[in-house]
């Protein structure tokens, strides 16, 4: 994003600023369509305008005794001399004249304005597409700690709904804008040319009318993201109750759930009320301004025609023309407040788009090479979250190439927060990580991410086939090397057992699959990956003995000759890591290996104690 794109300077900027800046941002590329369309629409527009004509002649010149036009006369002659059989006067061939000329104007004013609406609606469509995909990446590339704060209700809002201000901003907003200008200028000429004095009497009431809808700006705006906010808070409270719908169930919470659900529905229906009430409103007056309009040009018209400075023809064009002026004034009011609406949700957007990565590539950032497994260096590192609170404090540790250290401690303890930092979901407060020598601040994320391979407790499976999870870190992976993957995890007997095999659906988060098959398809992606370097996050915490023991087989075969780093609840599970470090308060409180640290009869020698039912952490009680 370059400095001239970024939306921070125009956060605050005003309602039209912000459009006109937004619709810049998404319609790169749709110039040339944007020309043509408006074209196209300016050219309904100017047949539009040519409407009201034929009847004034068909008043003035075919029912009354003023000659029309001399160039309509001569084609009325030439008409009524072609054919002579059917017109017995010229009065009977303008008739055909006028009333074939009303076929042509809308014949033509409707097609002009059929493919100009379907060239700028595809156009504002297209302009949603790309602000979706870019607020979608730009979500993808946040930091935890944005993600952290922000409910996944809310984003989802912003992505599927708040969105959709930018087509409003541009076909609700811009064109009409533009359109009604355009039209104004025309009759305003028009009418200017038939009678001044109507002319300034009836534009005159556009001058309240513009003060009206400058004075609504800010409380519209205000009203409708209000609005906005409370219906993100509704899409927030479903998303959160449908994910656990399993505990709502087991608790039997669905009365509160849908009470708390009313409450948000609740704000959400008032919030709308109060903007449809300002909204309401603000369409009255303008009714009101544009009534008192009508009602001043048609009296002191029929004055005029009775003192014969005009026609009837002349008052029947004018009336014609002021509703067609006041329609361009009151869509122009109207407009402004779905701008206002609009421009909410504009505002929501670029609230996210604002926000920049607290974890991102610097500057002169290199790649690392293909395979980098180590040692990785935590050189006194300290992390604390926005709270300020420590949860690690002057960590220096060194995981040799190729080695396993194992991470235990009580929940609390910093072992996630440390395997994080590890990944760069977080940077260091203090301090600096290494791999290979090279901080990893001056490597490229990509680059990085690229050489780990994860594991977690909850293996993260997405609804897709079974075949397409396993290649989720390798897209390109050919079948032979997807089995194969599956073979070593331990998960091809079962997967052949489904009755679709490798194209199996399954479920939101593999909710159709047992834990330990789950688990081993999370194995196997990891396989799949075959980063050097693997981080194990409590994999087999979740499961059960006979299903943990062939977890941990998997996980054997997967960890020789990684660099790895494994948490654990379960001792047993890293009684073989060549590095055990015992976390406590975010401070290494012990190290060294299974034998090492019970020979200390400290924190892990009564850990592992407690998990083997053993009374006394004495040394000689202990079955190393």
């Amino acid at each position: 994003m370059t400095q001239h794109d970024h939306p921070h300077t125009r956060q605050h900027a005003s309602t039209w600023k912000l459009s006109i800046w937004l619709l810049r941002l998404c319609g790169r590329g749709e110039e040339v369509k944007i020309v043509l369309g408006v074209l196209l629409l300016l050219g309904g527009s100017a047949f539009a305008l040519l409407q009201p004509w034929p009847l004034k002649l068909v008043v003035d010149s075919v029912l009354g005794n003023h000659d029309a036009p001399a160039a309509v006369t001569h084609v009325t002659t030439w008409i009524t001399h072609l054919m002579p059989w059917l017109f017995t006067n010229n009065e009977m061939a303008l008739l055909l004249i006028l009333c074939t000329g009303i076929l042509l104007i809308q014949l033509l004013m409707g097609g002009l304005t059929v493919l100009s609406t379907y060239i700028l609606v595809a156009i504002g469509l297209r302009m949603v597409f790309r602000l979706r995909c870019r607020l979608f990446d730009h979500l993808q590339r946040l930091s935890l700690t944005f993600h952290d704060t922000t409910t996944v209700g809310d984003s989802l809002y912003r992505v599927t709904w708040d969105t959709y201000c930018v087509q409003a901003l541009f076909n609700t907003g811009l064109i009409p804008a533009l359109l009604s200008s355009f039209t104004l200028l025309g009759i305003t000429g028009i009418m200017l040319y038939v009678d001044w004095l109507l002319t300034l009497v009836a534009v005159a009431i556009g001058i309240p009318l513009l003060i009206l809808i400058r004075q609504l700006d800010r409380p519209m705006r205000d009203r409708s993201l209000r609005a906005a906010q409370r219906d993100s808070d509704i899409s927030t409270r479903v998303q959160e109750t449908l994910s656990s719908i399993r505990a709502v169930q087991a608790f039997g919470r669905e009365a509160s759930e849908s009470q708390r659900f009313g409450h948000d529905a609740d704000a959400s229906l008032r919030a709308k009320l109060r903007l449809t009430v300002l909204q309401s409103g603000s369409q009255a007056i303008v009714g009101l301004l544009l009534a008192v309009g009508t009602a001043a040009v048609i009296g002191i018209g029929a004055w005029r025609v009775l003192q014969d400075v005009l026609t009837v023809g002349d008052i029947v064009l004018i009336v014609s023309y002021l509703a067609m002026l006041y329609k361009p004034l009151e869509t122009l009011a109207y407009t402004a407040a779905t701008v206002q609406n609009a421009a909410a949700g504009a505002s929501r957007v670029l609230n996210i788009l604002n926000q920049t990565p607290e974890v991102r590539d610097q500057v002169g950032a290199t790649p690392l090479p293909v395979k980098t497994a180590g040692p990785i260096t935590f050189d006194h590192v300290s992390f604390s979250y926005n709270t300020g609170k420590r949860v690690l404090n002057d960590i220096c540790l060194e995981i040799p190439a190729g080695q396993t250290m194992a991470l235990v401690g009580h929940s609390g303890a910093g072992k996630t927060t440390l395997v994080n930092l590890v990944i760069r979901f977080y940077d260091p407060t203090q301090g600096h990580l290494r791999l290979n020598s090279t901080r990893l601040q001056h490597v490229t994320l990509e680059s990085l991410r690229q050489n780990i391979a994860l594991v977690l407790q909850e293996p993260v499976l997405f609804c897709s086939t079974i075949r397409e999870n396993i290649a989720y870190g390798r897209p390109q992976a050919k079948n032979d090397e997807i089995e194969a993957a599956a073979r070593a995890a331990g998960a091809h007997d079962f997967i052949l057992s489904l009755e679709h095999g490798y194209e199996t659906q399954i479920g939101e988060r593999g909710v159709t699959l047992s834990g330990g098959q789950r688990q081993r398809l999370s194995i196997a992606r990891a396989f799949l990956k075959d980063a050097p370097i693997l981080i194990l996050d409590e994999p087999t915490s979740a499961l059960d003995s006979t299903t943990e023991q062939q977890v941990l087989e998997a996980l054997q075969r997967l960890m020789k000759d990684r660099t790895t780093l494994i948490i654990a609840h379960r001792l047993s599970t890293v009684r073989d890591a060549d590095q055990i470090v015992v976390l406590q308060d975010g401070k290494i409180a012990e190290r060294g290996t299974h034998t090492d640290l019970l020979k200390l009869e400290g924190h892990y020698a009564r850990l592992y104690c407690t998990q083997v039912g053993i009374q006394s952490s004495a040394t000689r009680e202990v079955p190393i």
